[in-house]
Order: C-alpha cells, then structure tokens, then sequence
C-alpha cells in the first residue's frame, strides 16, 4: 500500500517542479533576448561598445539616479565608476551629485578647483564608505577633468553635514560671506556667536539619531529664517554675488531641515534633497546634466508598488525628482546574485541567502552572465513584469514589487563582495 502514495508523492512533486519550472523558463527566455550584456565593470575600461545600447535609453535624460543595495557593494562601485565615464564622455552628463552634504561637497568642488586633488577632497565631504579601491578612478578622472572644457562637477544635495569641512570651513566661510553683505547678525557679536556655537552642536551631532537641544533649535530656527529673508533682500553686484546669494539662500533651507528632521516622521531628508538637487540642476548649474549617486531606498519611487509599509507610506528622494522631471528622471536600481554583503564597521561580512525561485535574482543567475543591464522603459514589457515580482535592491531585503514602476533600469552583477577601505596615502617622511 505504501508503494503507490510514494509513486503518487512523487508525481505531485514533479508536477509541483514543472509548474515552478515553467515561469522561470519563460522569464529567463525574456532577459536572455533583452537583457543588454555588459562586459565587465573595470573602471579604467574606457571601450564603452558594450554600453551602446544605453545611449537610447537615456537619450533625454536629464537626471540619471545610480542607485545601490547598500553603502558598502564594491562590485557595483566599480560599475557606477565605469558608467558615471560613460556618461560624463559619451552622453554630456557633467555633475556627479552624492547623496552627501551639501555645503561639504560644494567647498570640495571649490577646493578641487585651486588644486586639491579630488581624493583627498572627498575624504573631507562625502561619507568615507564611498572611499574605496572600487571608486578610486572616479576621484582620478574628477582631476584629469577638471581643467578641461567640460568638468565633472562634484556636488552634494544631503541636508545632513557629511564631512570635516563642514567643522573646519562652514562658519569661517558663512562668515566671510556675511561680513560681505553687511549682514545685521555679524554686526551683533552676541547674536553672532550664539548662532555659531549652536550651528557647531548641529554639526556634531549631525549624523546621528539626536535631536538638537531646544536651545540650539531655537537660535538656529529664528536665525537662519532671518538670515534667509536678509538674503533675499541683498541685490547681487556680479554674477559672482548672485551666485553667492543663491548658495547660501539654499544653504539656509538645507539646514533648517536638518533642524527639524529628527522632530517629525516626515521624511524631511528626502525631501531637501530632492529641494537641493533641483537647486543644483536649475540654478548653480543650470541646464547640466546630474548623476545622482546615492541608496536605492532613496532614489526610487512610487511606493505604493512595494510590499512595504515604509515605501507605501513615506515620501522618497525619487518621487521629489520624478515629480520635478518625469520622464527625463532614470532610475538605475542594482542587485546581485551571490557572494557577500558588505557590513558597516566591525561587523563581519555576511553570505547572500539563497533566493526564492522565480525572484528577479534567481532568474538573472540562471543566465550565467556576469553582469546584465534591464530596461524596463521598453515598450510591451511581458506581463509578469507588470504584476509584482521578488526581488532585493533594497538593503538585500527581499519583497515584492512592480519593478517598472519602481525603477527605470536594473543593472546586475553576479558576484556581490564588500567595498573596499581606501586609507591616506602616507607622506614620504613618514615612512
């Protein structure tokens, strides 16, 4: 009796297998056919013949966003590296925007401008997870640029303060602007150097999960909108002074939001740094073409379409931009396949689970390519590809979502590994 319930077993089993079967093979026969194949992602590889295909995808773009599952993928630093040259060669894109602080990362362009190498001016704006061996060759080719006639701009649009520059620079240099204008603030020591040591205690706390005393929101609050409207009302004598003018105007809303975004639920972050990069595309550079470097998480959009509370319910960077651009806004999302999770600090680097069959992962890994790029802008997509679909380019997690409607583009790498820690190099003496 036993004999046929095991033979029956067996049968369900197969047909169970056939049924899972059929899907995956209908979906892996789709990226097989459209899948554009990248041949590698060595940033110092300048052959773009195998990023061709991408021309039309982005050819009125005007807002690309490279996204990452996590701050610390080096496979996919290495393929942002090599496509951020492409595009900065190939398709006119000439700023390359962090998702770092915003005044950091304008004094770095200005340093780098006088003669500072990009590295090092990196290493005081921008998080130190993004200095890597994987993107050493961003901050080289930031140099080799910079005195051409077409600069790769460095810039930043995050209100929080990222670098040592906002420590050592930012009052000094508000200051010297201030003196200026002739600015009511400076003229009063007291008011100046309440509103200066507060604005040093917002600095320092600035990437953690701590709110500003009452004190310091107070003085800062009344100040920076004052300081705003005064601004405002200062006529420009120069294109310089306008510019200036401009800056620091945006400066102020930028630091008012990260006055208040520990005290409310709203995404306040996100939402000055959609308020900050259009800032950068319609006035500091006007009419450039911005590649936005920053989380995934932060750069997608319509949420709604993932199976996740925190998107369904919360504004992202990427609903700012598409809001803003529309169709000229690109979102790259990325994901991989197998290896290990890069993990902040002294954590120990982490195994990719092991993927749901049929998840967008899994399908990609049976094309046994090594790295892919999905268009999902292309007319008559497959209808699995409209109804939700697993997949995890946000932080590994796995969910569901209607990728098209998400993102614009996936690219794919197989092999995940851990960016790597690029430290100073050591002056000759000491050695």
């Amino acid at each position: 009796m036993k004999t046929p319930r095991i033979l029956l077993l067996l049968l369900l089993l197969c047909s169970v297998g056939q049924l899972a079967a059929q899907p995956t093979a209908e979906r892996l026969a789709y990226i097989q056919q459209s899948a554009v194949i990248v041949s590698n992602v060595e940033p110092t590889n300048e052959d773009y013949a195998d990023l061709a295909p991408l021309k039309q995808s982005l050819r009125d773009i005007v807002v690309v966003g490279l996204g990452e599952q996590s701050h610390h993928d080096g496979n996919t630093f290495k393929a942002k590296t090599r496509l951020i040259k492409f595009l900065h060669q190939e398709m006119g894109f000439s700023v390359i925007a962090f998702e770092s602080g915003f005044y950091d990362c304008y004094k770095a362009w200005q340093e780098i401008q006088q003669g500072k190498t990009a590295i090092d001016a990196a290493r005081k704006s921008i998080y130190p997870f993004w200095i890597s061996t994987e993107t050493e060759e961003l901050f080289s080719y930031i140099d080799k640029q910079k005195n051409t006639s077409k600069p790769l701009v460095f810039a930043g649009i995050d209100c929080k303060f990222s670098g040592a520059y906002s420590n050592e620079n930012l009052i000094p240099d508000l200051q010297k602007y201030l003196l200026s204008i002739n600015s009511d603030i400076i003229s009063d020591t007291a008011k100046w150097n309440d509103f200066s040591v507060s604005l040093k205690h917002v600095i320092k706390i600035s990437d953690y999960f701590t709110k500003p005393t009452s004190a310091d929101t107070l003085i800062l609050n009344s100040s920076l909108k004052n300081l705003l409207t005064e601004i405002k009302g200062r006529p420009a004598s120069s294109v310089d002074d306008a510019q200036a003018h401009a800056f620091w105007q945006q400066f102020c809303r930028s630091t008012l939001a990260e006055l208040t975004k520990e005290f409310t639920k709203e995404q306040v972050r996100d939402r000055q740094m959609g308020a900050n990069l259009i800032y950068l595309q319609q006035e500091l550079y006007k009419g450039k073409k911005v590649i936005v470097w920053a989380a995934s998480s932060h750069l997608t959009y319509n949420g709604t379409n993932i199976a996740r509370a925190f998107y369904q319910n919360n504004l992202r960077l990427g609903d700012c931009i598409k809001r803003e651009y529309g169709d000229k806004y690109y979102n790259i999302g990325f994901t991989g396949h197998k290896g290990k999770i890069g993990k902040l600090l002294f954590f120990h680097l982490i195994n990719v689970k092991k993927h749901q069959s049929n998840s967008i992962e899994y399908v990609l890994g049976q094309t046994k390519q090594p790295f892919l790029f999905l268009d999902f802008n292309k007319p008559n997509l497959p209808q699995w590809l409209q109804e939700p679909v697993t997949a995890r380019p946000f932080g590994y997690r796995q969910m569901q979502m209607k990728l098209p409607l998400v993102m614009d583009g996936l690219f794919y790498t197989e092999e995940i590994f851990g960016n790597h820690f690029l430290p100073p190099a050591v002056a000759p003496e000491q050695k």
